[in-house]
């Protein structure tokens, strides 16, 4: 009877020694297929956005916008200057709801909402910002790459839908720059 018992422990202890190992399989799995942010900016072939890119407008206005990668590609962070205006912003992927989000605020007192999306050659970020205010301005951003290596980005209103507006409201010409790292002297 004892060894009855003892062969039944045994095939339940491996049973449950098994499941675990199966689940343990399963679960770095799917840890191992869970895409980052720079997972699904690599694939989509925006990876030539990363950087510091500059214009300036026909009445001298000067923009600057760098994208850089934090958090081992999982986001990215936005600083944009024009004139005394800054805005800071974070860009990261939502696993659970399959999508690209970027969230920030400004020195005025303002704050934005909104989503990216990949297609084709041309990334699209679809914003809602609301100044100190409150009166909220949704604008669609479409980038895309001209041959010469510039970043073209192209502004649309939306919507209440979210539909990008027929005609283009405004359009920029980025040209990447180099960063330059800070030297100290040394006395």
């Amino acid at each position: 009877m004892n060894q009855l018992k003892t062969a039944r422990l045994h095939i339940n202890i491996r049973k449950i020694l098994l499941a675990l190992a199966a689940g343990l399989v399963i679960f770095a799995s799917q840890a191992a297929a869970q895409k980052s942010l720079g997972d699904l900016v690599s694939e989509a072939g925006f990876d030539w956005m990363l950087g510091k890119w500059v214009t300036e407008t026909e009445d001298g206005q000067k923009y600057e916008i760098v994208y850089k990668w934090e958090l081992d590609k999982h986001a990215v962070t936005v600083q944009l200057k024009r004139g005394d205006y800054e805005h800071h912003s974070m860009i990261f992927y939502v696993a659970s709801e399959d999508k690209i989000v970027e969230i920030g605020a400004d020195n005025k007192g303002g704050t934005s909402k909104g989503a990216w999306e990949f297609k084709g050659d041309k990334a699209t970020h679809k914003m809602e910002h609301t100044p100190a205010n409150g009166e909220t301005a949704r604008t669609a951003f479409i980038y895309s790459k001209t041959e010469a290596g510039t970043m073209l980005v192209n502004a649309y209103m939306l919507d209440s839908t979210g539909k990008i507006g027929d005609e283009s409201w405004g359009t920029l010409e980025y040209s990447r720059q180099k960063e330059q790292t800070e030297q100290t002297d040394k006395k």
